[in-house]
């Protein structure tokens, strides 16, 4: 009976090494979260706590908190940030054995993202640079653990993390900042010019890799809570349609002084946060223009592009502080056919001397230059004033008494009763108008508001006010064309509650703006004379949620035209005298 039993044993024992061995290959182990860890570098102790309430680090020198963020950014978002820094390095070709990867790669190094924040770390102080080397050491010190080195994404593209340099925060900045930049529209000769459609063209395709528009679409507003004088900032920060998360609350403590801060993987970013001195939100924006020029040009850059199998590329690169410029089309021999991948925003060098007599195109964007915002971000964390360079610079700030200051000078600013309202998208004023319809109402209320009330709106009369009109105006279900009847379904159910599972709340104020941008003005309910009309940019609406309308914009006139890119979108209808252009911004996800 004895051997029995230890025959059991032994069988019990195999099968648990042998579920553990498998448990192990198939899952992987847990990075460290507990116990000590040796930093390169660090001047003093840090602690790094994950809890319910979030991650919290606390430290007594500034480089020794950016040491732990990086570790905590390397443990929890490993994948993100050595994705962005590839795309923002030009080397996603060294990854994917894929053709487009080789033509988004040099739509980067045409933007210069990589090199010149390299150029950016080396001229910057020492006291600066210091914080991004210990930034890099925790992002290594957690690249360096198997259980992140071996997550599924590095095992399946067989790869294994390369170090991260200092100044590869940088470039992932500047990834960012380009990605809240207006995504190029071309029009008039614009269109014409291959050297600059072929960059629009591969521009597009670059964003919808990253799945990072929409920055324009973040907003911001101080409001009251009560009558007793309380006030609250609540910030939402649009990224897209990105599966990865942009931002990773932490809690950074330090000389006894608390902040809860929005950072970016990858970046000593801090687009939002609080403290007991107030908060701030600083949307992810930054300016770009197109224009022609017939300054003199800077001389060609080159540059050196190897893919995954060893493929090499010489880039020549046309680009100084002033801009990227693109050769025009005009009386140039032998122009490249303009639906051939030729590197984005590269220039033949057949203009010699002479070029400057000839107009280009000139894009304009601060990120030509070298710089960094890195000092601003940082200001913001340690209650300084900030000052930009890349970004544009604009949000909303919260004194410890409850003022709202407005930073910058944002595209929307609305008055909100005992508050205000800004936005870094021009046409949000509908989003303004129902935060003020809720505060006005708040006294009929039965709880006092609450910050998640006033960031949800949970039931938003203006919102029922104007949905049934405009339901009553689009027509009912069985009129409507196949491709509507969903939406239709979707709106009619909705109860205009703003709930994070609302997929009414995102259509609806996503055809409010559709409409706004197509037509220059919003939807009048009630109107079923404009019915082709709203049923088109409820369409609009839908390509813009699902990610097939990133990129696209509504033609000036919309008689019989189709949008641009990779909109689906058909308007049949005319537009109304003063109605404008505008652009479109994907679906984006709040934090």
């Amino acid at each position: 009976m004895s051997r029995l039993f230890s025959a059991l044993g032994l069988l019990v024992l195999i099968v648990a090494v042998l579920a553990a061995v498998v448990g192990y290959f198939a899952y992987g182990t847990e990075p460290a979260r507990s116990g000590t860890l040796d930093v390169p570098g660090l001047r003093g102790p840090v602690a790094v706590s994950w809890a319910d309430g979030g991650v919290v680090v606390e430290g007594t020198e500034a480089a020794d908190l950016a040491a732990a963020l990086g570790y905590v950014h390397g443990v929890d978002d490993a994948w993100a940030l050595a994705l962005w820094r590839q795309a923002a390095l030009g080397s996603l070709s060294q990854w994917f054995d894929d053709p487009a990867a080789v033509a988004l790669d040099r739509h980067a190094r045409a933007l210069g993202l990589g090199s010149l924040a390299r150029l950016t770390y080396s001229a910057l102080p020492d006291s600066n640079r210091a914080l991004l080397d210990a930034y890099a050491a925790g992002v290594n010190r957690a690249l360096a653990d198997p259980a992140v080195a071996q997550r599924d994404e590095f095992v399946l593209l067989d790869l294994a993390p390369d170090p991260f340099e200092p100044w590869h925060a940088l470039a992932v900045e500047r990834l960012f900042a380009w990605a809240g930049t207006p995504p190029l529209r071309l029009d008039g000769a614009a269109t014409s010019d291959s050297a600059l459609a072929r960059f629009a063209r591969t521009d597009s395709l670059y964003r919808a890799f990253l799945h990072l528009g929409g920055a324009s679409q973040s907003r911001a507003w101080v409001a009251p809570l009560d009558a007793a004088g309380g006030v609250a900032l609540v910030q939402q920060h649009a990224y897209g349609a990105s599966a990865l998360p942009l931002v990773r609350e932490v809690t950074l403590r330090r000389g006894g002084r608390s902040v809860v801060a929005a950072t970016v993987p990858g970046t000593l970013v801090f687009p939002g946060g609080a403290d007991d001195r107030g908060a701030w939100s600083v949307f992810l924006t930054s300016p770009a223009t197109l224009e022609t020029t017939a300054e003199a040009l800077p001389p060609l850059a080159y540059d050196r592009l190897v893919d995954r199998a060893g493929n090499e590329t010489l880039l020549a690169i046309r680009r100084g502080e002033g801009g990227l410029f693109f050769e025009t089309d005009t009386g140039r021999a032998g122009a490249a056919r303009p639906d051939t991948l030729a590197p984005a925003g590269l220039l033949a060098d057949s203009l010699g001397a002479s070029s400057a007599a000839l107009p280009v195109w000139a894009l304009r964007w601060p990120g030509f230059a070298p710089g960094t915002d890195s000092p601003a971000w940082w200001a913001l964390l340690e209650g300084r004033r900030p000052g930009f360079e890349l970004f544009r610079g604009e949000g909303l700030r919260m004194t410890r008494d409850g003022d709202a200051v407005v930073l910058g000078d944002p595209r929307l600013q609305r008055a909100l009763p005992g508050g205000v309202f800004v936005s870094a998208d021009s046409l949000a004023g509908f989003a303004a108008e129902r935060l003020a319809s809720l505060l006005d109402g708040a006294d009929s209320l039965a709880v006092p508001l609450r910050p998640a009330a006033l960031a949800s709106d949970a039931l938003s009369p203006w919102a029922a006010e104007r949905l049934p009109g405009l339901l009553a105006a689009l027509g009912n279900r069985d009129s409507l064309a196949f491709d509507l009847k969903d939406p239709y379904a979707y709106l009619l159910s909705w109860d205009a509650r703003y709930t994070p599972e609302a997929i009414g709340a995102s259509l609806f104020e996503t055809w409010l703006q559709a409409h706004e941008e197509a037509l220059g003005e919003p939807p009048v309910p009630g109107d079923s004379v404009d019915r082709p009309v709203l049923q088109q940019t409820l369409r609009l609406a839908v390509a813009i949620l699902s990610g097939m309308g990133e990129g696209c914009r509504p033609p000036g006139n919309l008689s019989d035209a189709r949008f641009a890119g990779r909109c689906i979108v058909e308007i049949q209808a005319t537009a109304s005298p003063g109605g404008k252009r505008g652009s479109t911004a994907g679906a984006s996800t709040r934090w």
